[in-house]
């Protein structure tokens, strides 16, 4: 159900992702991002340790701990003997005890108590106590597991707000460059040298970019609703009242070694080591029905006072003291333990077949989450390069605007084409570190606070 829900989430911030890469997103000109209203300031660690304390869902993972410790508990204590105490009030009319047509008319009163210790029943507490010893440590793992599912939710969320908030600083110095250039065209036009029509250009192109705002602020909205909503946090216009850190650039210079993600997955990662422990519950489980093919043998002892009419009990001559051992072994049953065998090996085989899929879609996962790193990696350099080219080609264009040698044309073209640069470099920097965290959340490394020194080595500048 929490893997479900974590799942539908990563989709919906997948989602958002697509969304603000294709979309160049401005900043609020009125009421977006006010540093007056500014009164959380969230880097990707906090984001996760926020909602490693405020989800709900880890504390519905906590208590699965807790209950499958008391469902240990209650296995164990089958190894202790019962005492129970017994008390009957009995009201007998037998005519059968007469000869003569009167009824026997009497009560009779009871009180003891009775014991009783199972001392050998074919292995089958043990087998048990061990299948619910390995379901206390499937929950322990399932909390892992929810929490690396939730800690990925959380980066991806965080990356596409951080994505968003970068576009609308981007949109934001496209629409001051633009208005730079909307005075100017009026004081070119008031002196007589600029036509009217570059007036209205520059003022289409602030236009452009208060439609941009929109679509910026709905991205950044949505993108900080799935952020809270992970976070627990529960704000009115959250967006208003939180700015995002982004990690530092040294997380673009590390490299990854696919053998020691998978290595360290198949060791440590939680789902993983659930179907471990889900093979060995049923393995125990196998053995515990098998325990019906022995004999049971216990111990029992009873002590108490019976007497009609009265419940004054004598201590001597009410009082019965009985114990002994007792041996039950079931003989026939219509083939109902050889039936619960088959059953118990059946799951067991499917646990086994669920754990080799599992392994193959680790191994898969890990594989296709390398080759998107690696390849938002390359693109995140070549966007570099792309940006700083449609920059310098840009001031170029725009001297020669001012000095008569081209067109206004040409200088809208180079001024989208530095916009469209600086979104597609925005995106692939947090494409980057972004695939980076799910790397880490596929091999399980996120649970870890320093898994940025296992996931990979950083290159070195020297």
């Amino acid at each position: 159900m929490l893997k479900k829900l974590y799942l539908t989430l990563i989709a919906a911030v997948i989602f958002s992702f697509s969304c603000l890469a294709g979309t160049q997103l401005s900043p609020s000109f009125q009421a977006g991002h006010n540093i007056s209203d500014i009164q959380y300031r969230w880097t990707l660690a906090e984001a996760k340790a926020l909602a490693l304390q405020r989800n709900p869902g880890i504390a519905q993972a906590k208590a699965g701990i807790e209950r499958a410790t008391a469902l240990l508990r209650q296995a164990e204590a089958a190894y202790w003997p019962t005492l129970d105490m017994n008390a009957s009030v009995t009201r007998m009319r037998d005519r059968a005890t007469r000869p003569l047509n009167d009824y026997d008319n009497n009560t009779r009163y009871g009180l003891g108590l009775e014991a009783q210790w199972l001392l050998f029943d074919g292995f089958q507490r043990k087998f048990e106590s061990l299948a619910a010893k390995y379901g206390l440590e499937s929950s322990t793992q399932a909390h892992y597991d929810v929490q690396r599912l939730l800690l990925q939710a959380v980066s991806s969320a965080f990356y596409a707000a951080l994505l968003a908030q970068d576009s609308m600083e981007i949109a934001k110095q496209d629409a001051d460059f633009n208005a730079i250039l909307l005075e100017d065209a009026k004081k070119r036009h008031a002196g007589g040298v600029a036509p009217p029509s570059e007036v209205l250009n520059f003022e289409l192109q602030v236009s452009l970019a208060r439609v941009d705002y929109i679509a910026s602020e709905r991205g950044w909205q949505s993108a900080m609703v799935i952020l809270a909503a992970l976070l627990a946090v529960s704000e009115e216009q959250i967006w208003r009242k939180v700015e995002l850190v982004p990690p530092s650039a040294e997380l673009l210079q590390y490299e990854i070694s696919l053998p020691k993600l998978l290595d360290y997955a198949l060791r440590q990662r939680p789902d993983l080591l659930m179907a471990d422990n889900a093979i060995l519950r049923c393995q125990a489980a196998v053995q515990a029905q098998r325990a019906s093919w022995y004999p049971r043998i216990s111990l029992f002892s009873d002590y108490s006072y019976e007497r009609e009419g009265s419940l004054r009990f004598n201590r001597h001559l009410d009082r019965n003291v009985s114990f002994g051992v007792a041996l039950n072994w079931n003989l026939f049953e219509g083939h109902r333990t050889s039936a619960a065998i088959a059953a118990a090996e059946a799951e067991l085989q499917a646990a086994v077949q669920s754990k080799q899929s599992l392994l193959l879609e680790i191994e898969s996962e890990l594989r296709r989450k390398l080759l998107a790193w690696d390849s938002s990696r390359h693109q995140q350099v070549l966007q570099e390069e792309i940006f700083s080219t449609a920059t310098r080609i840009r001031d170029l264009v725009h001297q020669e605007y001012l000095g008569g040698t081209t067109t206004i044309t040409r200088l809208n073209e180079a001024q989208s084409d530095v916009t469209k640069s600086a979104v597609a470099r925005s995106s692939s920097y947090v494409q980057v570190l972004n695939n980076l965290e799910q790397l880490a959340a596929s091999s399980g490394l996120i649970l870890k606070d320093d898994y940025l020194q296992e996931l990979g080595e950083k290159i070195s500048n020297d």
